[in-house]
């Protein structure tokens, strides 16, 4: 009479034995949560998009190290709106495949991880280059006179007078005058230090609309990208039962003609009455 109670024990234990070595399996195979602020230094990975809602992703194509450990080959991150990613996107169309080498700023919002890149190299060729052909090995020009030993190439005296006071600059690898050279030469953005504004919404996406103590600064509004302090301000202002105001500092870019903040600090600021909201 006792087997059966022993049984059910035994099976009980068994099941949550199960299901606590399910949960660790889960836990491991899923991408771990980045902290936010840290840098991704020169990681090599592919390009992927757009998808329907026109969004970007970096695929590690290769383990990648940082401060919080091994970051495992295909952990794929969603890229954030930049002026970099402009940039990036253009120079993916003139390239045989996507494959880059990325620097990057992670960012967390709601329990993911984003990048916001900062540098890229490209890892393949040109398409121009591949679909030139190869040019068959001619013999030089004959120059007369240029047979004898120390004879020099004499110039014209009008092209030489033509030349004269004109310099060739040099070519540096990494200018918009070597073709292999990434597109990179925009700047990231702006800093926006203590604007003072509201944070609200415009296509259920959070904004940032520069607004004072009763007056306004204009109707110009920054797309807010995903971040922790996004994430804090978000909380603060469901909370509030009427528009909360902020003072932010955080760094402004622009992607496809639109702006975009990307905070770094928002403390919020009181009227204490004097002004409506």
């Amino acid at each position: 009479m006792k087997t059966k109670p022993i049984r059910l024990v035994v099976g009980a234990v068994m099941v949550a034995l199960l299901l606590a070595s399910a949960g660790v399996a889960a836990r491991r195979g899923a991408p771990k949560v980045l902290r936010e602020g840290i840098v991704l230094e020169s990681v090599d990975g592919n390009l992927i998009g757009p998808d329907a809602n026109d969004t970007w992703h970096f695929e590690l194509s290769a383990d990648a190290n940082s401060v919080e450990g091994k970051i495992a080959a295909g952990t794929r991150f969603e890229l954030l709106p930049s002026v970099r990613l402009e940039t990036l996107i253009a120079d993916v169309n003139d390239r045989l495949d996507s494959t880059y080498r990325l620097t990057a700023t992670v960012t967390r919002f709601k329990g993911r991880n984003f990048l916001f890149p900062s540098y890229y190299l490209p890892l393949s060729k040109l398409k121009s280059d591949e679909a030139q052909p190869a040019e068959p090995n001619q013999p030089k020009a004959q120059v007369p006179g240029a047979e004898r030993s120390g004879a020099e190439l004499a110039i014209p005296p009008d092209v030489l007078e033509k030349l004269q006071g004109r310099t060739v600059p040099a070519v540096r690898r990494g200018t918009p005058t070597d073709p292999n050279a990434a597109p990179q030469r925009k700047k990231l953005g702006r800093v926006m230090v203590n604007w003072v504004g509201v944070i609200t919404a415009s296509n259920h996406r959070p904004v940032f609309l520069p607004y004072g103590f009763g007056w306004n600064v204009g109707e110009v509004y920054y797309k807010l990208l995903p971040c922790k302090t996004l994430e804090q301000v978000l909380q603060k202002q469901e909370a509030a039962v009427e528009p909360l105001r902020f003072n932010v500092v955080g760094l402004v870019t622009e992607f496809k003609g639109k702006k975009y903040l990307l905070l770094q600090r928002a403390i919020r600021v009181y009227s204490h009455g004097n002004f409506s909201p």
